[in-house]
This record gives C-alpha cells, structure tokens and sequence, in this order.
C-alpha cells in the first residue's frame, strides 16, 4: 500500500519551541509625571530596545489630552509598545521578539526600574509553536 503524499510530508516535518516569545508587563504605582512625559517614555522605548538587544528601526509616539502617551517602536525582531495611564498611574507594556539573541525580559526589567514602578506583573507567552513547521 502506498503512502500518499500528504503523510510522507507530514513525517518530514518537525515543530519548533516556539518562533517568537512576547513578554506582556503591567507597571502599577508609577508616577505621574513621569509617564506622562512623552519624550521621556519615548527615550525610554529607545533604550529598552537596546537592553534587549533588540535592533530599534522606526518608532512612533503620541501624547493624548488630557493625558496619557503611548509608543511603539519597530523592531527588526518585532515590535515594542508602552501606553500610559497617568490617571491611574499605570503603564502597560508589550515586548515580541523572535530570534535566539534578543532579551525581552531584561527590556521589561528596565522598564519596571525607569519608571519606578511599585509593583509590577509580567506575563510570558511562546507565539508560534504549534503552527510553524519547518521542513528537513
């Protein structure tokens, strides 16, 4: 009996770990003045690229009225994003990267530091693994 096509490929394929790793922080208690500081999120975004040893290729900020910033920057490995609430003195962050190199975590390390969060949660999600064969 011959084996159709469809299952021959199916035992050529191997599934990776995951193909990105997305770390998703929440900062509380963070003050007012300083994430409602567009510049100073944006310089932070910037740096947090670096940390991550992330290549940063374009970034895009907005202050809104009466308050709040947000940033995203475009990363070769992905994206970064922060949005602020100074109302409620929170800032919520975003780190996707793919490839063996980058460091979200310690971006979002820094980031709990920068803007002097009192507590923070950070979340981990493995984006791809299911879905992303690769063929020997």
């Amino acid at each position: 009996m011959q084996r159709s096509r469809a299952a021959a490929r199916r035992q050529k394929v191997t599934r990776l770990h995951s193909i990105a790793r997305h770390v998703i922080v929440d900062l509380y208690g963070c003050p007012r003045e300083l994430i409602d500081d567009v510049e100073f999120v944006r310089a932070t975004l910037v740096e947090a690229a670096q940390r991550s040893i992330s290549t940063l290729l374009q970034e895009v900020s907005h202050r809104f009225e009466p308050q709040g910033v947000t940033v995203v920057g475009l990363l070769a490995e992905s994206h970064i994003s922060i949005h602020t609430w100074p109302e409620h003195q929170y800032v919520a962050a975003d780190i996707l990267t793919c490839g063996e190199d980058a460091d979200p975590d310690e971006a979002c390390r820094y980031l709990a530091q920068r803007f002097e969060s009192i507590e923070h949660e950070t979340r981990h999600l493995d984006r791809g693994g299911k879905l992303a064969p690769v063929m020997k």
